[in-house]
C-alpha cells in the first residue's frame, strides 16, 4: 500500500472526526510516518502524536484541554490496553480508527466497520479484481452486517444483481436448468460443479451452504442410518439435491393444503423418501433416495415460497419447467400422483406437470359426478396457475371441460325434451336460453380442436368429444328439429312466415334504421352485416360489449328469410319497397328494380337513401381523416363483414368454423371501436344475413335427405336448399313459396317469378357434392333466428350509470386469525357475476404493520355466477414466510385487483392476527 493511499484514507477519516487512532501493531509504517501528506486544507493542520513516546495523561491534556480544535493522528505500534488500564479509553469511544492493512483499506473503501476485517481476510482473493469490487459496491446494502456482506460477495461473484439468498439460489437453478436441458439429465455433476467455481475461488462455498441451511433448513451433510460416516457430496450434487427437496416439499405441502390426509398412499410415498443421500459406484445420486420434508415449519414455508416465486417468474418459468420435468421423470412421480382419485385433492398442486394432467383426467372422467359450481371453481382457479399460462393447451382443455359441463347441466334442465305450445314460444325460448346449447357446443369444440392440433387426445380418450358430439347431434339437434318441425307443420308457418311480436328480416331497414331517424335526433347510422353471424355468437359480442362501460348493447332478433342463405338475406336487409325474384340460370333478386347482387349494386341501392356501402377491410384501413371524409355526407353506412361464412362455407376450411366465430367476435368489436373512435358514430347496428348449423363429426347417410334426381324446375341446388318453380312436394322436406317466407313481390305479366324452395326437414342436407358440416338455408332456429345488436355510445353520465361494478370480495372472518404457517382464509364474493357485476381477479398476501410482505402472493379468480351464497365462497391458502410472528400485532390481508394487468388496484386491507402457538406444527 503506497503513502498516497494511506494519506487519502486518513484524510477521509478526519472528515468524520478530528481525532484518529492508528494502531500499527505490525510496525509496517513506522519509517513512513513522517512522509504522510496530511494537509486537509482546514485552518488547523493535522498534528501527529506518537503515543508510544509520550505519557497518555499528557496526550489527553493536550488534545482535550490545550488544543481542543486541533486535529490529531494518534499513532501507536502497541496493542490497545484493556479499558480499565487505558487513559484514552473515553476518547477512543468517540474517535475514529484507521487501519492500513489491505483488509482495512477494503473496508474503508466500502465504508464498513473494521469489525468485518476477518470476513474480508477470509475472502481476500475476491478483492483482487476491480470489476468485482465495483459490482460489490453497487449491491452492498448500507450499514450491512456480516451476513449481508457475505451474500453481497456471493452475488457479485455470480453476477447476480440482488444480494439475497433466494435470488442467488434462483439464478443458480436457472443455470442448472440450462445444463439439464443440454445434457438431458439432472445428474450431470461435473457441469453442475462448475456453477460453484467462482465461489470456490473466493472461499464462498461454505457461506453459501450455511445460508442454505439458515434459509430452508438444508443440511450440508446427512448421516446414514447407522449414524456412521457422513455422505460427502460435491456442490453440484448438493444443488441438485436441494432443488429436488424444494420441489418435493412444495408438492407435499400443496397436497396437504388440498385436503390430502397424511395417511394417503401418495403422501406416504413422499415421506418414505426421508433417507440420506446415497451415491452409486459412478458417483451419481441414487434415484430411489431423496429428502423432501425434513424441515421445520418456517423453513418449509420458505421452501414453498421460493418454489412458487421461481415458477411464477416470467423470466424463470422455462427453467422451472425443465427442472420439474426432469425430477418428475427421474423419480417416476406419475406413478405416485396417479394415486390421487379426487380432483379436489389436486386443486392446489402446481409443482409437477403431471399433477395438471391427472387433475384434467379426473375432471373429464368424473364430469357428471361433479357439480357445475365445483367444476367452474376448479377451472377458474387452474386458469390462473402456472401450467395454464406456461402451456396454453392446458387452458384450452380446461375451457373445453367447463363448456362440456355447461352442456350437461343444460341437458338436465331439458331432460323431458323441448315442449312448447307454439312456434312463437319455442322461438322465444331459443332467444332466451336454448341458444346456450349451441354456445356451449361451440366453445367446447373451439377448444377441443386447439387441443387436438397441439397433439393431445385427452378429450377423446376420456370420451368427452364423442359424448358431446352425440348429445349435440343425436339428442339436441334431433329433438329440437322434431319439436320445431311439428310446430311449423301444425301452424302452417311456411304459408304465413310470421311470428307475433317478432319482426321479419325483410322489415329490417324500415324498423331498425328508418324508424330511428323518425323518432330520435340521430343523424347517421352505421350497419355492420356479418355473413352467417349466428345469434349465439352475436350474444357473446353483446355480453362482452356490455362489460365495458362506454357502450350499451341491446340484443334482439328477427325472423330470417327462407331459404336462409346469403343472397336472399342480404337483399332483405337493404332498403326497399318491393323485393322480386328473377329465375334464369340462377336466382337473381332485385330491390325496387335494382339488382342486389355484388357490392356495386348494393351501393347503388343505398345511394337512393343517402347511404354508402363499404367492406370491413376498407374501414379498418382508413386513417381518421380519410374515414371521416368518406362518410361525411352519408345518412346510413352499411359495412359488410365476412369471416364466418367465408371459412365455414368452403369444404377445405369448414372445420375451422368455430375458430372463425372467435375471430369474428374480435373483428366486429374492433370495427365498433374504430367506427366510434374514428368516424364519430353514436349508433351502430350489427346484424346478419342468416345463421348456420355445424356439426364437428363427419356427415353420414342419416344426415342426408336423398333426392334421386334433380327436380325439374330447379334453378339453384345447394346442400341445404333448392330454388326454382313448380317444385315437387315430399315427406322428407318442406316446400314453400318465397313470396310467403321472404315477402317477394309477384306481379303477373312482369319478368319476376313466383319462386319456390325446398329445404330438408330437421338438420339434414341434400345429397349433393360439397362441404357438409357447415350448412344453412333451412328453417332451424340456428339459421333463422337472426341477431340484431343495437349499440350506442354513452355519455359520461350514462357511462357511470351503466358501468358494471367488479364484484366485492370480503373475508368471512373479522379479524382473520391464522394459527399455522399454512392456513386457510375464507373469502366471500358478495354478488354473482352477470347482469350487474363483473368478475374480479385478486392477488392476496399478508403484510406486517411496517408494510413488509410476510407471505407468498396468491392469485384468486372471483367469477362465480351462482345465486347461492354458499357457492360464492372461496378458500385461499396463505403461506407465511419467516418466524417470530407476534400475536399482539395487527397484520394486514392485502388484496390487489389484477383483473386488468396494466391497471392494478389495491383494495381495502383487512386485519389479521397471527397466533402460531408451535411453529413446527405445520398445517
Amino acid at each position: 500500500m503506497n503513502i498516497k493511499q494511506i494519506s487519502q484514507g486518513l484524510l477521509a477519516k478526519f472528515e468524520q472526526c478530528r481525532l484518529v487512532f492508528w494502531q500499527d501493531t505490525d510496525q509496517e509504517f513506522v519509517s513512513q510516518l513522517d512522509e504522510l501528506s496530511l494537509n486537509d486544507d482546514s485552518e488547523h493542520s493535522i498534528e501527529v502524536i506518537r503515543l508510544d513516546d509520550l505519557s497518555h495523561f499528557q496526550v489527553k491534556e493536550r488534545i482535550e484541554l490545550l488544543e481542543p480544535e486541533t486535529p490529531f493522528l494518534l499513532y501507536s505500534t502497541k496493542a490497545v490496553n484493556k479499558p480499565e488500564r487505558d487513559w484514552l479509553y473515553d476518547i477512543r469511544l468517540y474517535a475514529e480508527n484507521f487501519y492500513a492493512d489491505s483488509s482495512s483499506m477494503v473496508l474503508n473503501e466500502l465504508g464498513m466497520r473494521m469489525e468485518f476485517r476477518p470476513v474480508v481476510t477470509q475472502h481476500r482473493a475476491f478483492f483482487t479484481n476491480k470489476s468485482r469490487v465495483s459490482r460489490l459496491k453497487k449491491i452492498l446494502p448500507n450499514k450491512a452486517n456480516k451476513e449481508e456482506l457475505q451474500l453481497a460477495l456471493i452475488a457479485a461473484s455470480l453476477k447476480v444483481e440482488s444480494p439475497t439468498f433466494v435470488t442467488i439460489l434462483q439464478q443458480l437453478i436457472v443455470e442448472l436448468a440450462s445444463i439439464v436441458e443440454a445434457s438431458g439429465s439432472l445428474s450431470e455433476v461435473s457441469e453442475a460443479d462448475k456453477l460453484f467455481s467462482e465461489l470456490k475461488k473466493y472461499n464462498l462455498e461454505e457461506p453459501f451452504w450455511h445460508f442454505a441451511k439458515d434459509t430452508v433448513g438444508y443440511e450440508l451433510e446427512r448421516s446414514d442410518a447407522d449414524n456412521e460416516e457422513h455422505t460427502q457430496l460435491t456442490s453440484g450434487q448438493k444443488l441438485q439435491d436441494l432443488v429436488i427437496k424444494l420441489l418435493f416439499t412444495e408438492c407435499y405441502q400443496a397436497l396437504q393444503n388440498s385436503g390430502v390426509s397424511n395417511s394417503n398412499p401418495m403422501l406416504e410415498r413422499f415421506t418414505q423418501q426421508l433417507l440420506p443421500i446415497e451415491l452409486d459406484d459412478k458417483g451419481q445420486r441414487k434415484a430411489s433416495n431423496t429428502v423432501n420434508v425434513g424441515m421445520n415449519s418456517s423453513k418449509r414455508a420458505m421452501s414453498v415460497n421460493i418454489v412458487k416465486s421461481f415458477r411464477e417468474s416470467r423470466s424463470m418459468a422455462h427453467a422451472y419447467n425443465v427442472i420439474a420435468a426432469q425430477v418428475e421423470q427421474e423419480f417416476e412421480l406419475k406413478n405416485i400422483i396417479s394415486l390421487i382419485k379426487d380432483p379436489q385433492q389436486l386443486y392446489s398442486v402446481e409443482t409437477f406437470e403431471y399433477a395438471e394432467q391427472q387433475l384434467i383426467i379426473l375432471l373429464a372422467r368424473n364430469i357428471n359426478e361433479l357439480d357445475q359450481v365445483d367444476i367452474d371453481n376448479i377451472v377458474s382457479h387452474r386458469l390462473t396457475t402456472h401450467w395454464a399460462h406456461s402451456k396454453p393447451n392446458y387452458a384450452a382443455i380446461l375451457n373445453a371441460i367447463k363448456a362440456a359441463k355447461q352442456f350437461y347441466t343444460l341437458k338436465q334442465q331439458y331432460i323431458d325434451g323441448f315442449n312448447y305450445d307454439s312456434a312463437r314460444a319455442m322461438y322465444q325460448a331459443y332467444e332466451k336460453e336454448l341458444y346456450l346449447f349451441d354456445a356451449a357446443y361451440r366453445v367446447f369444440y373451439e377448444n377441443a380442436i386447439k387441443v387436438a392440433h397441439n397433439g393431445s387426445d385427452i378429450l377423446k380418450k376420456t370420451g368427452l368429444v364423442s359424448d358431446i358430439e352425440a348429445l349435440y347431434v343425436d339428442w339436441y339437434l334431433h329433438d329440437l328439429a322434431i319439436s320445431w318441425g311439428k310446430l311449423v307443420d301444425d301452424e302452417s308457418l311456411l304459408e304465413n312466415w310470421k311470428l307475433p311480436g317478432i319482426p321479419n328480416q325483410y322489415e329490417f331497414y324500415s324498423r331498425q334504421v328508418e324508424n330511428v331517424f323518425q323518432t330520435t335526433q340521430v343523424q347517421k347510422i352505421f350497419v355492420i352485416i356479418s355473413d352467417a353471424l349466428r345469434y349465439e355468437v352475436a350474444h357473446e359480442i353483446s355480453d362482452q360489449i356490455n362489460n365495458e362501460k362506454r357502450y350499451l348493447s341491446e340484443i334482439q332478433s328477427q325472423l330470417g328469410v327462407v331459404p336462409s342463405y346469403t343472397q336472399l338475406g342480404m337483399a332483405a336487409l337493404l332498403p326497399h319497397k318491393q323485393l322480386t325474384a328473377h329465375l334464369g340460370a340462377r336466382a337473381e333478386y332485385k330491390a325496387d328494380g335494382l339488382s342486389v347482387h355484388g357490392h356495386e349494386n348494393r351501393q347503388k341501392i343505398l345511394a337512393k337513401h343517402n347511404g354508402l356501402a363499404f367492406k370491413s377491410s376498407e374501414v379498418l384501413n382508413w386513417t381518421n381523416e380519410e374515414g371521416r371524409q368518406k362518410v361525411y355526407d352519408a345518412r346510413v353506412v352499411y359495412i359488410y363483414h365476412d369471416q364466418i361464412d367465408a371459412i365455414g362455407d368452403t369444404a377445405a376450411t369448414e372445420n375451422q368454423t368455430f375458430k372463425a366465430c372467435a375471430d369474428a367476435i374480435v373483428e366486429i368489436k374492433q370495427l365498433i371501436e374504430r367506427i366510434v373512435n374514428r368516424l364519430n358514430a353514436s349508433r351502430i347496428i350489427v346484424t346478419a344475413d342468416h345463421g348456420f348449423l355445424f356439426k364437428s363429426s363427419d356427415v353420414v347417410d342419416s344426415d342426408k335427405t336423398t333426392l334421386t334426381v334433380k327436380p325439374q324446375g330447379s334453378v339453384e341446388t345447394k346442400k341445404r336448399y333448392l330454388i326454382g318453380q313448380n317444385l315437387p312436394k315430399g315427406d322428407y322436406y318442406w316446400q314453400g313459396k318465397m313470396a310467403a317466407t321472404a315477402n317477394l313481390h309477384v306481379e303477373e305479366g312482369a319478368d319476376n317469378s313466383d319462386a319456390e324452395f325446398i329445404v330438408p326437414r330437421g338438420s339434414n342436407r341434400f345429397n349433393f357434392v360439397g362441404g357438409a358440416k357447415f350448412i344453412h338455408g333451412g328453417i332451424m332456429p340456428q339459421e333463422i333466428c337472426v341477431p340484431v345488436l343495437k349499440i350506442r355510445e354513452l355519455d359520461k353520465k350514462q357511462q357511470t350509470k351503466h358501468a358494471k361494478e367488479r364484484v366485492s370480495v370480503v373475508p368471512l372472518a373479522n379479524p382473520i386469525r391464522l394459527v399455522a404457517l399454512a392456513d386457510k382464509i375464507e373469502l366471500f364474493q358478495a354478488s354473482p357475476v352477470g347482469k350487474d357485476y363483473l368478475a374480479r381477479e385478486l392477488e392476496v398476501w399478508i403484510e406486517d404493520p411496517e408494510g413488509k410482505v410476510v407471505s407468498h402472493k396468491q392469485k384468486v379468480m372471483f367469477d362465480i355466477t351462482s345465486q347461492s351464497h354458499e357457492d360464492r365462497k372461496r378458500s385461499v391458502i396463505i403461506m407465511l414466510s419467516g418466524t417470530g410472528f407476534d400475536r399482539t400485532l395487527s397484520y394486514k390481508l392485502m388484496m390487489n385487483d389484477i383483473t386488468q394487468a396494466n391497471r392494478p388496484n389495491l383494495l381495502q386491507s383487512h386485519s389479521v392476527i397471527i397466533d402460531i402457538a408451535i411453529e413446527d406444527d405445520f398445517f
